[in-house]
């Protein structure tokens, strides 16, 4: 027999600096051998965040470079209500106030070159789709030269028309994104001299610099929510693969505001429902619902989103701490079991040593430290105290929904109070329709037109309304692959796995599914919303009303997330595939988008090919754009070399991944200090890094040094025998054991 001294062992471990175990008090006074070793859950500084992965900056990029091209490629004025969102910042740049509905008439400055597509020479193209009744498409027109278009002031300045049309029907919105967009304008030096399509312009940067981050948030979301890394990447490329939401994000309204809010809430409720209970993250759920309850009535359902997330999030964590009742596999979405892939990074998420950092999940709660909680962990960790997972989470829910309402729901009891109405009628009078007429009148007949409507738009609602539009076969196809992904995601296993787990049966399929049904809630309300005013005005009027695809676009994240989640279940052990297949199918279905816009605004009669015609459609765009035909030329470039470096890069990332560990790293070179860490497996002159200890996953309950029944240990009999923790046989080396515990060490639980 050998006895094995500890302090030489430790020179085996990762040269970073690793704490030690505090001996407690009775472990010193029996001494214990197993006082003062390394052990991977003693305390440590906190991990630091994740940065993003340089393919999801990349997709980023790519974003804003296809969101600038839109910019370009929709002239002035093509946007959904562009004009009377710009009249609404026009008129607060000039003290106008927020007048009450009924009571903004668009300026005459505003007027004087909007009314072309409204009412003028354009509007047969533009808004009857007059292109196949023999109107000429912009290719065809000559525009004022740039050097001749005049500013608002000089157009007419901010005095309203006096032609007895319609009000200006944005008064029914928060004013928050205007408020945004007159200090822009007022702060940028000459800007009231400008031409009118730079100053809009520069209202169209203010929106793509606001919805610009989604990929990073849906990245963010899918990394909270549990998702791999290779399933992440894939997620942060699916708000790409939605034109409608390009051209939306391109021309200026009040929907990239409810977009970005909504957002970030999702990403933050993502770690809700993985039990993350923290006071500041009740509070950024607060700030961020209180921001989009100051973009659109459509947020403000999403109180009950913040509500049942917690309720969801409490319930997952109370079940998963309860004795015995771990989550089972087919409850903790997508991870896995067993060693976790250490990466290549050496300051990245995963790096050397990272394998003994505390879980990015872990969750956390507010209430006070407990050294005798039932659920504290061992050594020095959170402690979960036993009334919070007995009682729901009230105080956070209270807490984020308090401060959005005090953020936010303000605006919203200040309409009910002087108008009587949470949101008035912005006309204030019933307006002339333009729909068409559906009948015979019934339901079906509505759903039918409904359906087939907002999910054409959603996809690409590229007109005023159609045409141009996406091809059925291209929509039929994306819509049929993204519910499979979703079904795939929502539809839980009632496989058991109580041979491994102990007990029968895993959790009902309808509490498996509530975590992804959370996420989806944004969009599914905002669908139910919709639909509902538009069946009533169908009643009212016979005709297809309200139907916006863009309206939805407010829940994207979430549908990323979880349809991706459904992408990796399809693909079962294949998920490095994921990130190459989402991206391309966005290239095509914004190269299709591309195609339709080119052929129906930017090409002459007679040709309906784009790629026979690139330099006459640059040349056309360029001559509507408000700046040089250079400048249009240097967009269109940037966009095509920043997509063409994404796909090489996600390309890339996807090679990297063995086949048998979807998202680990290749081998690394061996050195001596790798070749010591725990997990190490040496391949000739390289080695490859697997964490021994798995990290538990989201919700999962941590080790507390509670011996299990399952695994009984002898209690040392200080013989020095051979099941005493301090003494090995010669021929047994000691060695790291895979397993829930948190020790590296092959040591006794209550030691």
């Amino acid at each position: 027999m050998t006895i094995v001294d500890y302090s030489e062992i430790k020179l085996a471990w990762p040269p970073a600096g690793i704490p030690r175990q505090a001996a407690s008090g009775a472990d010193a006074r029996r001494g214990r051998p197993g006082a003062g070793i390394p052990v991977a859950s003693a305390p440590r500084p906190p991990a630091r965040r994740p940065r993003p992965p340089r393919t999801v900056v990349l997709l980023t990029m790519l974003h804003i470079a296809l969101l600038l091209t839109y910019s370009f490629a929709f002239t002035t004025w093509t946007g959904y209500d562009e004009a009377q969102h710009v009249d609404m910042v026009y008129g607060l740049q000039h003290g106008a106030g927020w007048p009450a509905p009924g009571e903004r008439i668009i300026a005459a400055g505003i007027a004087a070159t909007s009314d072309d597509f409204d009412r003028g020479r354009y509007a047969q193209m533009f808004q009857s789709g007059g292109r196949g009744d023999g109107a000429p498409p912009f290719a065809e027109i000559d525009p004022t030269p740039r050097d001749q278009r005049l500013s608002f002031d000089a157009l007419g300045g901010p005095a309203p028309v006096t032609d007895g049309r319609l009000s200006n029907q944005m008064v029914q919105h928060p004013p928050l994104i205007y408020a945004i967009g007159a200090a822009l304008l007022s702060v940028l030096p000459g800007s009231s001299g400008w031409a009118y399509d730079q100053q809009v312009w520069a209202l169209r940067l203010l929106n793509i610099i606001v919805v610009a981050p989604l990929p990073l948030l849906t990245w963010e979301a899918s990394r909270r929510f549990g998702l791999s890394a290779p399933l992440a990447r894939a997620a942060a490329a699916i708000p790409l693969a939605v034109p409608g939401l390009t051209r939306v994000g391109a021309t200026f309204n009040n929907d990239g505001l409810l977009m970005l809010s909504v957002g970030g809430l999702t990403a933050l409720l993502a770690g809700v429902l993985t039990g993350d209970m923290r006071r500041r993250t009740a509070v950024g759920v607060g700030l961020l619902l209180g921001l989009a309850f100051l973009t659109k009535s459509l947020a403000l359902p999403l109180v009950v989103v913040v509500a049942a997330a917690y309720l969801v999030g409490w319930a997952r964590l109370r079940r998963a701490h309860r004795p015995g009742h771990g989550p089972s596999r087919s409850s903790r979405g997508l991870s896995r079991p067993g060693p976790q892939p250490v990466s290549s990074r050496p300051d990245g998420p995963g790096a050397v040593g990272d394998h003994l950092r505390r879980p990015a999940h872990r969750p956390r709660w507010s209430g006070q430290h407990s050294r005798h909680s039932r659920h504290s962990p061992r050594r020095g960790g959170w402690a979960l105290p036993v009334r919070a997972l007995r009682a729901p989470p009230v105080y956070p829910a209270l807490l984020s929904i308090g401060i959005a309402c005090a953020a936010g729901g303000w605006w919203w009891v200040r309409n009910y109070v002087l108008y009587d109405a949470i949101q008035p009628n912005g006309w204030a009078t019933e307006p002339p329709r333009r729909e068409p007429v559906l009948l015979p009148k019934s339901f079906y007949t509505w759903y039918e037109y409904f359906w087939r409507t907002i999910i054409s738009r959603f996809w690409g609602g590229l007109g005023m309304f159609e045409p141009p539009q996406l091809s059925p076969a291209v929509i039929v196809i994306a819509t049929t692959a993204v519910l499979g992904c979703v079904l795939a995601a929502v539809a839980r296993s009632r496989s058991t796995d109580g041979a491994s787990r102990g007990h029968r049966f895993t959790r009902p399929w309808a509490f498996a599914s509530a975590r992804p049904l959370v996420l989806l809630m944004p969009i599914l309300l905002a669908y139910l919303l919709v639909g509902q005013r538009s069946y009533s005005d169908y009643l009212k009027y016979t005709q297809g009303i309200a139907i916006q695809g863009r309206y939805l676009y407010m829940g994207v994240v979430g549908l990323a997330v979880v349809a991706t989640a459904g992408l990796g279940r399809l693909l079962r052990g294949h998920e490095r595939a994921a990130g190459p297949a989402v991206l391309a199918g966005a290239l095509v279905m914004q190269a299709a988008a591309l195609w339709a816009v080119c052929a129906y605004y930017w090409l002459p009669r007679g040709e309906s090919v784009p790629p026979l015609h690139v330099a006459e459609i640059v040349t056309a765009v360029g001559r509507w754009a408000p700046f040089p035909v250079g400048v249009t030329i240097a967009v269109f470039a940037l966009c095509l070399v920043t997509a063409c470096v994404t796909v090489a890069e996600m390309a890339r990332e996807a090679r990297r991944c063995p086949a048998g560990e979807p998202g680990a790293p290749g081998p690394l070179p061996a050195t001596p200090e790798l070749s010591a860490l725990p997990g190490a497996r040496l391949a000739g002159t390289s080695v490859t890094l697997l964490s021994t200890v798995r990290r538990p996953g989201p919700g999962r309950r941590p080790w507390t040094g509670r011996r299990s029944p399952a695994r009984r240990w002898p209690r040392p009999s200080g013989r020095g025998g051979d099941r005493d923790p301090g003494v090995v046989a010669e021929h047994q080396p000691v060695r790291p054991r895979p397993g829930r515990r948190r020790d590296d060490l092959d040591v006794p639980p209550d030691q």
